[in-house]
């Protein structure tokens, strides 16, 4: 991994490729408002995947895709672990993703960070 260059990147913040994704609750998304989330997805880094193998990369490092709380742009205040965050997209669209960056022969790295989880629980 030492020789590798990988792209790390906060996922929401990236691109985004599917506005359809942003407005999932009433409020929490406004690309205006540095503490609200932008719209960044897996659609839109699938789609930027080029651009950053152009740059020399060999993979990409996305901030976590859990379940996350109302407004965690970052994705450092999961939930839940066995479920994706629907703001970044489906699971088939993960899938896209990881097949789309293979296909280019890069990697995919997905940040799990079990000690940050959000502090509202609902079991």
């Amino acid at each position: 991994w030492r020789a590798l260059s990988i792209y790390q990147l906060i996922t929401d913040r990236f691109s985004d490729g599917d506005p359809k994704n942003n407005e999932m609750f009433a409020t929490g998304f406004d690309v205006r408002d540095m503490a609200f989330r932008h719209g960044g997805d897996f659609v839109g880094l699938t789609q930027k995947l080029p651009y950053i193998k152009g740059l020399g990369c060999d993979g990409v490092w996305i901030s976590g895709v859990f379940q996350n709380a109302h407004n965690q742009y970052h994705q450092y205040a999961p939930h839940d672990f066995t479920l994706l965050d629907g703001r970044l997209g489906t699971l088939e669209e993960l899938r896209a993703l990881t097949t789309a960056a293979h296909e280019l022969g890069m990697y995919v790295i997905i940040d799990v960070v079990m000690n940050h989880m959000d502090n509202e629980f609902f079991f």
